[in-house]
């Protein structure tokens, strides 16, 4: 008898859906929802850092897979890109946090105010988690209460990009800083016993092989810190194996988008989109292989 494919494992199940950190992986994660939905395939909870934390929001709030597809690929720069430097430097000396990123993130806060269905977690149909960096305390913090657009904003909020986030007397950074991918976080949450198992779309960070030439020090903290966070995730999952708790990661492999290129935008959604077809109609394929 043949090994039971993903989607016989997940077909009736409740379980929580886990969309990674990745820079510009709104189009991957959209196009991932999108393979599930065809498969008939629904969540019943949600978790995310950064991209994944924003597209995660989306979906808990009950936006549909198709909305969430026409939001991401009608976006274009002009819609958060809003940068200050004078006015980085001059914050920056005056309350001290100001240097921590180029754009001042209000373009962003007011499209997500204006898009999101829901105003606080407290309203969303689905529950929600979100992953984000205290700078202040140097923690990771964990939100599922309260104002739901100044959270999402704080976990997406990459550094040296977006200015850090104040929120609540915190200074708070891009969740994927500390949280490549929150499924402990998710299990231990009140969410957690809700659920038959886990499944992660996990969009692997693209660090240069080789570090040299003049941003030779940047490539080498971002390759670090891709490193880490891996690890970090191989830790994870190794917690919920000894817990018996059933986790299943489908790595997508996708092409790199980036602020001035946000056209690659369509063909990275439809190749998340292949992605979860073929990972649904095969067995599962443990994190280590799924390359």
């Amino acid at each position: 008898m043949p090994p039971p494919t993903l989607h016989s494992l997940l077909e009736g199940k409740r379980f929580g859906l886990v969309l990674s950190a990745g820079y510009f992986g709104f189009y991957g994660h959209a196009g991932f929802l999108k393979g599930l939905a065809g498969a008939g395939l629904k969540p019943h909870a949600y978790a995310g850092t950064s991209a994944g934390g924003m597209v995660a929001a989306y979906a808990a709030a009950g936006t549909s897979v198709q909305g969430i597809e026409e939001l991401v690929l009608s976006q274009t720069r002009a819609n958060f890109w809003d940068p200050d430097p004078l006015g980085a430097v001059m914050n920056g000396v005056a309350a001290g946090h100001g240097l921590t990123g180029l754009l001042k993130g209000e373009r962003f806060r007011r499209l997500l105010e204006s898009t999101l269905p829901a105003r606080t977690f407290e309203e969303l149909p689905h529950p929600l988690l979100l992953v984000a960096a205290n700078l202040t305390h140097g923690t990771h913090d964990v939100f599922t209460t309260g104002e739901l657009a100044p959270r999402v904003h704080a976990t997406c909020a990459y550094p040296g990009l977006f200015r850090a986030v104040p929120l609540d007397g915190n200074l708070y950074w891009d969740g994927g800083l500390v949280e490549k991918a929150p499924a402990l976080a998710l299990h231990e949450s009140a969410i957690g016993p809700e659920l038959d198992a886990i499944l992660v779309h996990f969009l692997p960070s693209h660090t240069r092989k080789v570090v040299g030439g003049p941003m030779a020090y940047a490539q080498g903290i971002a390759a670090g810190s891709a490193a880490l966070r891996r690890d970090h995730f191989r830790l994870q999952l190794t917690v919920l194996g000894q817990r018996q708790v059933p986790v299943y990661v489908v790595v997508s492999n996708l092409p790199p988008v980036t602020p001035t290129t946000m056209e690659r935008g369509f063909d990275a959604l439809d190749q998340a989109r292949l992605s979860a077809e073929r990972a649904l109609a095969r067995p599962p394929v443990p994190f280590e292989q799924a390359r």
